[in-house]
């Protein structure tokens, strides 16, 4: 009954697609299923252990990098620093938008993760401490 209706305008399927749905009172709007389909190439998936985040006004950006061994190295004055180098192994953009839900999905998963598993133990001799590069120092 479209008098009755209230236009809502929602995405479809292709890029820039838009379509006009009409729903009345009487039918609550019903979220939209999606079916994840992966790829046989990334159905395996990348190891990372490190994740970086950077943004710009009209996206967030997530570099996972998998670390190498911290080497210590001196500059010109002699003066030593560790360093780790990292190299990225996948690098994946969303829209603002999108950050508010991947926390939600998150936090949700870290709290299933504990409740299962038990809390997850942060890496060095004291959770609360930084780890200490290069090791043992």
């Amino acid at each position: 009954m479209l008098a009755r209706g209230r236009a809502r305008r929602g995405a479809v399927a292709g890029p820039g697609a838009v379509a006009w749905l009409f729903m009345t009172d009487a039918q609550p709007p019903q979220p939209p299923q999606i079916s994840l389909q992966v790829p046989d190439d990334v159905a395996a998936g990348v190891y990372s252990n490190l994740v970086a985040v950077w943004h710009t006004p009209y996206e967030f950006t997530l570099d996972f990098a998998v670390t190498q061994p911290t080497q210590v190295i001196a500059d010109e004055a002699g003066t030593q620093q560790a360093l780790t180098p990292a190299q990225v192994v996948s690098r994946v953009k969303i829209p603002p938008a999108a950050v508010f839900e991947l926390m939600q999905a998150l936090s949700k998963n870290e709290r299933l993760y504990e409740e299962r598993f038990g809390p997850i133990q942060r890496p060095g001799p004291d959770a609360a401490d930084p780890p200490m590069y290069p090791p043992g120092s």
